[in-house]
């Protein structure tokens, strides 16, 4: 019994290395690194050995590379021989001091501006907030507070035209990091062990400035164009190989699009800019209080029975020809529930019927830039061509709309590219290319 107790002592003291299992050892092995730190900030070369012993028999356990422990395992021994021989004659007892290193510092150190970064210590908590305020100045305040804290001298420097740093002492055990700015803009952190903070423009700062470089365009230039995502919210649209919701897919292309469109000097707006649900009639009546020139709505293909088929397609609103538009149309449209095929003929011969021209122009524009462009990147892009179908989100809008099937969720390929942020950049700006290419011939 009392060598059982010694032995659980004598482990306490110096660690081992637990090999019954794996998560064991590995928990064993993060507990000799962190040992081993504080070994050297103590200078203590007897924990150096012991710790890297574990180190080593861990990570040899677990297969590791562990050949740099064990070279200074070996210097730290022989180290260790000589010194003992050399002490065993005379021991001198070394006057007791506290190790500088073990003395955290309480002050922060700014090593960067862009991206502000500043180097924080391990007892420091850091908070964010954002407030919004009505000044003369700026209206925008995005406040970092360092807690356990404190700065030699305070710091005031203006980053660009819009935004100001400021990092002071705020009270005894806080330092204050705030960003003052004249507009809104998006704010990206990363908080240990060092505080980076990026800093860049929203869409609606960088609106104004482009709508100046671009002012000597065509008229065109100055049109309305209403974005629509499909789908959102309770209403995950198709759901396709490596289980890709359609709703996931078509925002962020429908983001880039408005990029876009607003850096080439048009006039953008999103029916949903967040995953909400939206009807079907809400979205047409949105384009039409904006007054739109064009509406464009964005969606996924899905063909689960057949998962090899993939292609490109552009719809316009008409009563379908062709048994594919159908498909296509009724999956597009079960968010409005049964409808009789010829009431839906009935209400798309009396809603639209002067705008069905204009849309086919605008389909055709946009799928030849998608096809033509695409093709220079990604060899397998396939063309499936511009075909009239009955789609619902397209009824009730009072100028040309289409609506684009960019792809199929249920081919796997199709869809890692899809949810690839490379590929959706170019697919919104082909896109772009495709409706300047439509008010250039009808403006």
């Amino acid at each position: 019994m009392r060598l059982l107790i010694l032995l659980i002592f004598i482990t306490s003291l110096f660690g081992a290395c637990n090999t019954s299992s794996n998560y064991q050892a590995y928990k064993n092995y993060s507990q000799a690194k962190q040992k081993y730190i504080q070994s050297i900030l103590d200078n203590n070369t007897k924990h150096k050995i012991n710790a890297l012993k574990d180190i080593v028999k861990c990570g040899k356990f677990l297969g590791f590379n562990v050949v740099k422990y064990q070279q200074r395992l070996n210097q730290l021994l022989s180290k260790n021989k000589k010194t003992h021989h050399t002490t065993t004659k005379k021991v001198v007892s070394k006057p007791k001091f506290q190790n500088p290193l073990k003395i955290k510092s309480r002050y922060i150190k700014v090593l960067s501006f862009n991206p502000i970064r500043i180097r924080l210590t391990t007892n420091m908590k850091v908070l964010h907030s954002t407030l919004y305020k009505k000044s003369k100045n700026y209206k925008y305040y995005y406040i970092f507070d360092i807690y356990n804290a404190k700065v030699n001298r305070a710091i005031i420097k203006k980053l660009n035209n819009n935004i100001l740093l400021k990092i002071v002492q705020n009270n005894k055990k806080r330092v204050r990091v705030v960003l003052y700015s004249t507009h809104k803009i998006n704010i990206k952190y990363v908080k240990y062990p060092i505080l980076t903070i990026h800093y860049s423009k929203t869409e609606k700062e960088i609106k104004n400035p482009i709508l100046k470089a671009y002012s000597n365009f065509p008229k065109y230039r100055k049109k309305i164009i209403v974005i629509d995502a499909g789908h959102g919210g309770k209403d995950p649209g198709g759901i396709g190989a490596y289980h890709i919701k359609e709703k996931n897919i078509v925002l962020p292309l429908a983001k880039d699009l408005k990029y876009e469109l607003v850096k080439r000097g048009y006039k953008v707006y999103l029916t949903r800019s967040t995953d909400k649900f939206i009807t079907l009639k809400k979205r047409t009546q949105f384009a039409n209080k904006k007054h739109a020139d064009l509406f464009i709505s964005l969606h996924c293909n899905i063909a689960p029975k057949h998962p090899e088929v993939h292609g490109i397609e552009t719809y316009f609103l008409s009563p379908a020809r062709s048994e594919k538009a159908k498909r296509v149309a009724s999956l597009e449209n079960s968010a409005i529930g049964n409808l009789r095929t010829t009431t839906q003929n009935i209400v798309l011969n009396f809603l639209n019927k002067n705008k069905i021209i204009d849309s086919t122009k605008l389909a055709l524009d946009i799928q030849k830039s998608l096809i033509y462009n695409l093709k220079k990147h990604y060899r397998s892009i396939k063309d499936g061509g511009v075909r009239p179908a009955p789609f619902w989100v397209l009824v009730g809008s009072s100028m040309p709309a289409i609506l684009i099937e960019t792809g199929f969720i249920s081919n796997k390929k199709e869809a890692l590219k899809l949810k690839n942020k490379t590929y959706q950049k170019r697919y919104a700006k082909y896109i772009a290319e495709g409706i300047d290419s439509y008010f250039r011939k009808n403006p």
